[in-house]
């Protein structure tokens, strides 16, 4: 099933990928046609019920969110490929783009019942759900105040919310919003597409709980992932031309590429050291890696053989510049 706005890249050969079977413990398989060693295996859950590894208390975490069985994974960073220390289940349905705060407390868009709901860290169970005025949500962010942000695409809005609000506190026109992301000075940036052809994405940049934003003056093929690292560049997914643009602070062509190949670039999660970057890949159903400096592939895992994975999420993630 494909949840996206387009359709989707046909996958060819890249690194490993690991396939998830339906029960007990996956046996995977390379696309290069090289073993995978056993300790890359991926652990795969017949009855999801959600639960959380007491070792995942004291991990550094990345939050994966499963479109396509209505799950949260949780790994530990710099271990995915060992499989999940847990799994968030309650109050999602057709989950995409997520968000942590920096209290650990993970967003989720839930676009099969028009929801957001937030698990304070250590919980899978939400202490929040907000439905008014939501449709279709298909990303997340927050800033440093707490304020949240909804991209709706079928909506064409952006939906910002104070902390405590159960409604919208302004909403934004834009058409077919994509990924958002936050500043370090709390402005939103987000990726949007005017239509389906070859020149058809843009960024925009918008101040918290302000109704107007402003043209980045970025043009890419079909805009997708987004985020800013700690110096202030702009990372900006292109699925059309495969790749991920990187935009030095206003400019408007970019720095450098990271070629993506037989890939979908959607959501964009750096850590904490700008070392690893993490790319939810729904083409693939996959969550690709890449070394962040030099823009080499280094990892590459599934949960499932057809779970698309649209969303990825750090804690402690990386504090982005400017």
């Amino acid at each position: 099933m494909v949840s996206r706005r387009l359709p989707l890249i046909l996958a060819g050969s890249c690194s490993a990928v690991l396939l998830g079977g339906s029960m007990g413990e996956a046996t995977p398989r390379a696309t290069t046609g090289q073993s995978v060693p056993a300790a890359t295996r991926v652990q795969q859950h017949a009855v999801h019920q959600g639960w959380l590894s007491s070792a995942a208390r004291k991990q550094k975490l990345l939050y994966v969110s499963d479109y396509t069985e209505s799950l949260v994974l949780i790994y530990a960073q710099g271990a995915e490929g060992s499989g999940p220390i847990g799994e968030i289940v309650n109050g999602l349905s057709s989950p995409q783009g997520i968000a942590v705060d920096k209290s650990g407390t993970l967003y989720v868009a839930n676009q099969g019942n028009n929801t957001v709901t937030e698990y304070p860290a250590g919980s899978i169970d939400p202490s929040v759900t907000l439905s008014t005025d939501i449709s279709e949500p298909l990303d997340v962010s927050v800033d440093s105040n707490g304020v949240l942000y909804v991209g709706e695409s079928s909506a064409d809005t952006i939906l910002e919310f104070r902390p405590g609000s159960t409604s919208p506190d302004t909403t934004i026109s834009v058409t077919h919003p994509s990924e958002l992301t936050n500043s370090k000075n709390d402005d939103l940036y987000l990726t949007y597409n005017l239509h389906f052809s070859s020149n058809g994405g843009y960024v925009e940049h918008c101040k918290p709980l302000k109704t107007k934003c402003k043209n980045r003056g970025i043009s890419t093929g079909f805009a997708q992932g987004i985020a800013i690292d700690s110096k202030g560049n702009l990372l900006v997914g292109d699925v059309y031309n495969e790749v991920i643009d990187i935009f030095a602070p206003g400019q408007t062509s970019p720095s450098r590429t990271i070629a993506t190949k037989n890939q979908e670039p959607g959501k964009l999660a750096l850590d904490a050291t700008d070392t690893t970057l993490y790319m939810a890949d729904p083409a693939n159903f996959a969550v690709e890696l890449y070394d962040y400096a030099t823009g080499t592939q280094t990892g590459s895992f599934t949960y499932g053989p057809a779970d698309e994975l649209e969303g990825v999420a750090l804690f402690p993630g990386q504090k982005p510049g400017r």
